[in-house]
């Protein structure tokens, strides 16, 4: 309930603060700067297909600063902070060009926790400071909105590829008018077989999932959702692998 209170509080508190400080809408120059933030509360952590706590809900929060490269149409370079409660905490730099085609993408990324887990103790790894390049491709004028990601961490030495496609359907289509259904799939692989290994084999798994959320823009740059999301994974650990099923509410704004 503590964890639900405060992802409702997070929630509102975006809808005000993107209400009261988004400006009216003005022309934009290629050199300006954007600002995006969401906050999220999810009944289950779960990351890659894998469930890591079941135990309590997750509080999320992500701050994203964008700069458009003056004299370089579509180029932007980004930074992005992302923190999940106490568990851990994500920091990001990248660089992105956008063209009628798509959106190429490529940063590096370190994150960090206060406690690492190993597949032996807690079914899977995590580092208490773990770097990652990634770069990834996303496709604009096409069905679904696909995009193809593949991350290398340089510190567990592993990889992961990851498919996703998403598409947004009409609430009014079905009896919502005023809300969007934002529908995302996904799949990945993973192989870390120079990390941990379990009783001496690699640790490698494959991984899909699928979510439903309904959101409602609120103001300028606005939007609150809730949903339900599922996962599954192949990695046969007894604490985190198969499927799990969860739920969360979120709130996004941008200006």
């Amino acid at each position: 309930m503590k964890h639900t209170l405060t992802a409702l509080a997070l929630a509102s508190f975006s809808v005000s603060f993107a209400q009261s400080a988004a400006p009216a809408p003005v022309a934009v120059a290629s050199h300006d700067l954007s600002l995006r933030g969401s906050f999220a509360w999810d009944s289950k952590n779960v990351y890659r297909g894998m469930e890591r706590s079941s135990e309590q809900g997750l509080v999320q929060s992500a701050l994203t600063l964008e700069y458009n490269v003056p004299g370089f149409s579509g180029v932007s370079v980004y930074g992005n902070f992302y923190n999940a409660d106490t568990f851990e905490r994500t920091y990001t730099f990248g660089g992105k060009t956008d063209s009628s085609f798509g959106t190429v993408d490529v940063g590096i990324q370190r994150s960090t926790a206060a406690t690492a887990h190993t597949i032996a103790a807690n079914g899977y790894s995590q580092l208490t400071s773990d770097r990652e390049i990634y770069a990834g491709l996303t496709l604009s004028n096409a069905n679904f909105k696909p995009s193809a990601y593949l991350y290398y961490s340089l510190d567990q030495k592993q990889y992961v590829l990851e498919a996703a496609g998403s598409k947004t359907f009409a609430g009014a289509n079905v009896g919502l008018a005023g809300y969007d259904i934002e529908t995302k799939a996904y799949a990945g692989f993973l192989n870390a077989s120079k990390a941990e290994k379990v009783s001496g084999r690699k640790n490698a798994y494959l991984y899909l999932g699928a979510s439903a959320d309904v959101t409602r823009a609120v103001g300028q740059g606005a939007k609150l959702g809730a949903g339900i999301s599922y996962a599954y994974n192949t990695d046969g650990q007894p604490s985190t692998g198969g499927s799990t099923v969860w739920y969360r509410v979120f709130a996004t704004f941008k200006f």
